[in-house]
């Protein structure tokens, strides 16, 4: 036996052909043994271990480290340890007393553990991502299994507590341990309703590729029935998206025929965009692209609800649209085709919707024409109305301005003259009674004198641009018959465009900065239609003012020919650091119905107490009914390792035969990294119509 009282290095190869490298104060070793002290640092299977204290018995294949265990891998977690145990042979690793961390800061306090190969199993464990010694949350549980290679954690009889006082307990719990698209279990939710019972949801998330995922969402609700959804995400180029969801929840009969709703609730939804989906060439790459779809397909509006957390967002209107849209421009040429189509839900069959599919559009922005003061734009339009059954319209349009453009008076005096020349064509088919084709023409010309003005005073810049447009209609032709004479199928497929005889006054002005930030502006309009009803129009003036942390805006509306306020919008917002105080007011009186003038204010306060906590109130007055539409007042709290809201409010509801008030109670609670924890606790309601 020998024995060493210096800085001692050890490299002995074990039974399972690997070497263990020990560096130690004081080491004693045989041939089957080794016993090192004072400092001991170990290299093995890739890693890096240190300990006070360190043995091995080749016989029994048991190489134990003691006091204070540090261990270390390249690229992963740490892992301390008051014992460490490791079998050299079957690479099984035991612990007493274990904390073990996270790349995202998470760690595990246990008191025991065992490792085999990349699996930790661990017992009667705490953890958190707070500070060890006093945590704002833990959670405590019975049992973990902890794949250190996918990340991913699973606990059994798990019990969450905030500030030693238990909130939620979890019989299971699967969860990634960083923060990045992981496969497993998202978080529950939940809710008790006299109406629904139990509401459960238990989404299930399953990433197997970095762009492409899948989360199935099971529902159940005891008094009502269930159902799944399923959404499938992916990233399909660099260039596009994609999102395609498919659904159906079932009613219990008793439930369905004593609120009047279908059996049976299914639907798809497809969301997709790209700004590259053609196929590369030298010609099309002079071009940006881009191509957008958004498309419902459902048998009743409760698919979309039951999707819903809140009442506040369920869909209201009866009518679902689908869209697709395709473009194509440069600096000279637009191109678009476009697709709309349309259910409505409050009928039993489609069949007579009118729906747009194709619709068409080029657009050639402005080219010189002859001169560089003669130019036009032209913008071309194919429309076809269709639908399985009812009238049908095929339309074509033309819209052809040709603008004449000169300066004067060493360029005080800007003139322009327009011709508008417009043409539609509209070819009828399947119509219900007798009717004829559909053409109109229609020309108007449009003269402008402006002029823009600026003065520099000091290092600010004020502009002023003042200007009078006069439009006058030249013909107007339609034939074989006048729009009003068509038939009503015909008449509600399309509308036709018709131009006024007006005159209209401007007056623009701004002041910027030295910075050139724009500080004020101010915009006053007024039009005349001399053979309207109304005449005289409406006087607008728009004006806005911004400084440091102050802005106000104002945009008014008043009718001359009634002599009475039309519309009117004011606001008023204060910025700093800690606060956000915004008022805005809105007024509307309907000059054609003469209806009753409707008044809101609107206001909200945002107060930023310090870097982690916030609390903000907000409040809708309906000032001309005097009743208050929606108040709302919360807090949050963010750190590094949780957050947390709360707020409390009332809305008034509209629904389909009557208005309600509906009192929630809205909560959060994120833990980093496992992720957030929500839930809308709302007073029972009626989707449709009273109880």
């Amino acid at each position: 036996m020998r024995s060493f009282f210096i800085l001692f290095s050890l490299s002995l190869s074990l039974l399972s052909k690997d070497v263990v490298e020990v560096f130690a104060g004081e080491m004693t070793s045989t041939k089957s043994h080794f016993h090192a002290t004072n400092g001991v640092v170990l290299l093995y299977d890739g890693a890096l271990l240190k300990a006070k204290e360190a043995t091995y018995d080749k016989n029994e294949s048991l190489l134990k480290l003691y006091g204070g265990v540090e261990m270390i891998r390249k690229d992963e977690n740490r892992v301390f340890s008051d014992t460490l145990e490791i079998n050299t042979t079957t690479k099984k690793i035991d612990f007493k007393k274990l904390l073990l961390t996270t790349a995202d800061n998470l760690w595990i306090d246990a008191k025991e553990a065992d490792r085999d190969k990349e699996i930790y199993k661990i017992k009667n464990s705490t953890l958190s991502s707070c500070n060890q010694k006093n945590p704002e949350w833990k959670m405590e549980f019975s049992e973990a299994l902890y794949n250190k290679d996918k990340n991913y954690i699973t606990l059994s009889d798990a019990k969450l507590s905030f500030f030693d006082i238990p909130v939620f307990y979890f019989p299971y719990l699967a969860f990634p341990t960083i923060n990045k698209r992981t496969t497993g279990l998202l978080f529950p939710t939940g809710q008790i309703s006299t109406d629904e019972g139990i509401v459960y949801q238990q989404p299930f998330f399953y990433a197997p590729v970095e762009n492409f995922d899948v989360e199935i969402t099971p529902q159940i609700r005891t008094k009502r029935g269930s159902g799944v959804h399923v959404t499938t995400r992916f990233v399909d180029s660099n260039s596009s998206r994609g999102q395609l969801k498919f659904g159906y929840f079932k009613n219990d009969g008793s439930y369905a025929k004593s609120h009047h709703f279908n059996q049976e609730h299914y639907g798809a939804e497809f969301r997709y965009s790209s700004t590259n989906f053609l196929p590369k060439s030298d010609f099309l790459d002079n071009y940006q692209q881009g191509l957008y779809a958004n498309i419902t397909y459902l048998n009743d509006l409760e698919y979309l609800n039951i999707q819903k957390d809140s009442v506040s967002s369920l869909v209201s209107t009866n009518l679902v649209e689908s869209k697709v849209n395709a473009f194509l421009y440069n600096e000279n040429d637009y191109l678009g085709l476009y697709a709309r189509y349309n259910i409505d839900t409050s009928k039993q069959s489609n069949s007579d919707t009118i729906q747009e599919i194709p619709a068409l559009q080029y657009h050639s922005f402005m080219k010189y024409l002859l001169s560089d003061k003669l130019f036009y734009t032209f913008d071309a339009r194919v429309h076809n109305y269709t639908r399985r059954e009812g009238s049908r319209a095929f339309q074509t349009e033309f819209d052809l301005p040709v603008t004449y453009y000169d300066s004067f008076l060493n360029d005080y005096l800007d003139l322009s003259l327009t011709e508008n020349l417009y043409l539609s064509n509209v070819f009828f088919s399947n119509l219900q009674q007798k009717g004829e084709n559909y053409r109109f023409y229609r020309n108007f010309h449009t003269l402008e004198v402006s002029s823009d003005l600026s003065k520099q005073y000091g290092s600010n810049i004020h502009t002023l641009h003042p200007s009078i447009v006069y439009t006058k209609p030249s013909f107007e032709h339609e034939k074989p018959l006048e729009y009003k004479d068509l038939n009503e199928d015909q008449k509600e497929l399309f509308v036709t465009q018709t131009e006024l005889e007006n005159l209209s006054l401007g007056l623009s002005q701004y002041y910027y900065s030295s910075e050139l930030d724009l500080n004020l502006f101010h915009r006053m309009g007024f039009v005349n239609y001399p053979h309207s009803d109304l005449p005289q129009g409406d006087l607008n003036n728009e004006f806005g003012y911004t400084k440091d942390n102050f802005n106000f805006y104002s945009n008014l509306f008043y009718s001359l020919d009634k002599k009475k306020l039309h519309s009117l919008t004011t606001s008023v917002s204060y910025t700093k650091s800690d606060y956000d105080i915004m008022m805005t007011h809105f007024y509307n009186y309907d000059l054609i119905l003469d209806k009753e003038a409707t008044s809101f204010l609107h206001t909200s306060v945002t107060h930023t107490i310090n870097q982690h906590n916030q609390w903000y109130a907000s409040t809708d007055l309906d000032l001309s009914n005097s009743f208050n539409h929606q108040w709302n007042i919360g807090w949050s709290h963010r750190q590094k390792c949780w957050g947390a809201k709360l707020s409390f409010g009332q809305e008034q509801i509209p629904n389909v035969d009557t208005s309600f008030r509906n009192t929630a109670l809205y909560f959060e609670i994120a833990l980093n990294p496992l992720g957030a924890i929500s839930r809308n606790i709302e007073k029972d309601f009626s989707r449709q119509g009273n109880r």
